[in-house]
């Protein structure tokens, strides 16, 4: 155990310094295309006044690195400052409210690929070559060529003008986020997280079926079943939990950047989540609001890594975190 709180100590302070460096790569080049003051270069009733104020409040009149001290040492308390593009909303609270929604999204989504993952990738390894094992690679294959956006237009083609012509009734909702009722929930919440689970489930299940491979493949493998163990329980027991080693790496990505945000899937959909969020601010020079989100993924980026490198350790009892 204490090993394990050494190894963590020493993960959070190597990251430390690569996550300095990152968000002060983004701060600095947002800083550099956002100008606060050229909206008010064209306004005739402005006075000095209004550009002191700005000046004021985004330190512009001090170098880029010596800002980002600042915003860091803000941001450090829970002060990220103000959106002026969202109606100068405070960021911290607006990056929470907008996460929650795409929690919404992005936790259901997972759990569905996870197991879709596993699933798919296992069978098709265990009947390589076989019929069913086609199938699930073509599957893989359409998912992984195809553009998330294609998708999601084409599922909303299908239930809201397709569907409608047929059976004269939208069974879903196509566009922004319902919570009237338990009906609404449910039928906003269908087309984004199927556009979700098809393309990402598609990935994960080559990776999975790869894995696998390797794995059946090996010595203890061959070992276990010449000592007369039922393939099932070789199969799930033995191979399966090496072969998952691979696939935790991939989850941890993959979970870390749909808590932070499918910037096309919810943009296509209308759903208030971060991704339509971030790319407002990028667009509108808000830098405080940019740097907020980025902070934000970052932190999720960094925490899911760590926690995959713990279950490694779950997973496979010979490694060590000395």
């Amino acid at each position: 155990m204490i090993a394990v709180f050494a190894y963590v100590a020493r993960r959070i302070m190597t990251t430390i310094p690569l996550l300095l460096v990152g968000t002060f790569i983004v701060y600095a080049l947002t800083a550099s295309v956002a100008d606060p003051l050229a909206k008010l270069a064209t306004c005739n009733q402005c006075d000095q006044a209004a550009f002191d104020r700005l000046i004021d409040l985004y330190d512009l009149d001090k170098p880029i690195p010596l800002r980002y001290v600042y915003w860091m040492r803000d941001a450090a308390t829970g002060d990220m400052g103000q959106a002026p593009t969202e109606g100068s909303a405070e960021v911290f609270p607006l990056v929470m409210d907008r996460a929650i929604n795409t929690a919404r999204l992005a936790i259901p989504a997972f759990l569905i690929i996870a197991t879709l993952a596993v699933a798919l990738g296992v069978y098709s390894a265990v009947n390589q070559y076989s019929k069913s094992d086609y199938f699930v690679t073509g599957f893989s294959f359409v998912g992984i060529s195809m553009p998330t956006f294609v998708f999601a237009l084409l599922l909303q083609v299908i239930f809201a003008v397709w569907w409608q012509d047929w059976f004269d009734a939208k069974p879903f909702y196509v566009s922004q986020m319902h919570t009237g009722s338990i009906s609404e929930v449910v039928r906003s919440h269908i087309l984004p997280i199927t556009t979700l689970v098809l393309v990402i489930t598609a990935a994960e299940s080559r990776f999975e079926r790869a894995s696998m491979l390797e794995v059946i493949n090996s010595d203890y493998i061959r070992t276990a079943r010449a000592k007369g163990l039922p393939r099932r329980r070789v199969v799930l027991k033995h191979g399966l939990r090496n072969a998952m080693i691979p696939l935790v790496t991939i989850w941890a990505i993959d979970f870390a950047a749909l808590l932070g945000g499918s910037v096309v899937t919810e943009t296509i959909f209308s759903w208030p989540g971060l991704g339509p969020l971030l790319l407002r601010a990028i667009f509108n020079g808000d830098l405080n609001l940019t740097m907020g989100i980025i902070m934000f993924i970052s932190l999720l980026v960094i925490f899911f890594n760590l926690i995959a490198d713990l279950v490694y350790g779950m997973l496979d009892p010979r490694i060590r975190y000395e």
